[in-house]
């Protein structure tokens, strides 16, 4: 998932160029998981670990039918006084394909940070599609927080390149409904990648409009099972 099915590349994650292996629990259900060690957690340009390296991972239960539920942690750190230390991930949702090269997917998802007490939790109920042509993958998300703070709006691209190489790209928007809780953003990521003996193996450059934000890079070893 990583943030908004989110996100699946803004975690400094993007593991495009591998297929997730689906592993069969009978009556038409299925699990995946995966797991990567990131020099730099970036999310929508800026780093929820202060530059410091994260362990991240999680899983996905899913049916044929279409419907999901998974998880997705990492470590986070916000400051020296944050009690924040990790993110917890909970979400579930309907995903299937309309065509060959074109899908949907929708869900809700909430967001919660043990040791932070339950204001530092959040939800999002996203709608989203998918689409692919040949080597070329594409979705666009939107997002709503649960109590009105914010819409999000994200574009992700991945390409599969010759020699097991892969290139990413995010570009997105968070529109905050009061300047009190947020200032408004744009931000984007770039990626290239290269996948090895069942690794994924990135780089990633990550940035946004935010005043005083710094660029973000990120090297990523990930792999799916």
């Amino acid at each position: 998932m990583k943030k908004t099915l989110t996100a699946l590349a803004t975690a400094g994650l993007m593991m495009s160029a591998t297929q997730v292996t689906a592993n069969d629990l009978g009556y038409g259900f299925s699990w995946s998981g995966n797991l990567a060690f990131t020099s730099n957690y970036i999310f929508q340009g800026m780093s929820d670990t202060e530059r410091r390296p994260a362990l991240q991972g999680g899983f996905d239960v899913a049916h044929e039918s279409g419907l999901y539920v998974g998880n997705w942690n990492s470590a986070v750190r916000f400051g020296e006084a944050s009690p924040e230390y990790m993110e917890v991930d909970v979400y579930g949702g309907f995903a299937t394909d309309i065509t060959d090269n074109f899908g949907i997917d929708f869900g809700v998802i909430h967001f919660f940070y043990p040791g932070a007490g339950g204001s530092a939790e959040f939800t999002e109920v996203y709608g989203g599609v998918t689409a692919g042509y040949m080597d070329l993958g594409a979705s666009l998300y939107i997002a709503y927080e649960t109590d009105g703070d914010y819409m999000n709006y994200q574009l992700d691209l991945d390409y599969a390149m010759p020699m097991d190489t892969f290139a990413f790209a995010t570009l997105g928007y968070r529109d905050f409904d009061d300047d009190d809780v947020g200032e408004d953003r744009t931000y984007w990521l770039l990626g290239l990648g290269y996948s090895f003996a069942g690794l994924d193996f990135s780089v990633a450059y990550g940035d946004n409009d935010y005043s005083g934000n710094k660029e973000q890079w990120a090297f990523t070893v990930g792999t799916e099972f």
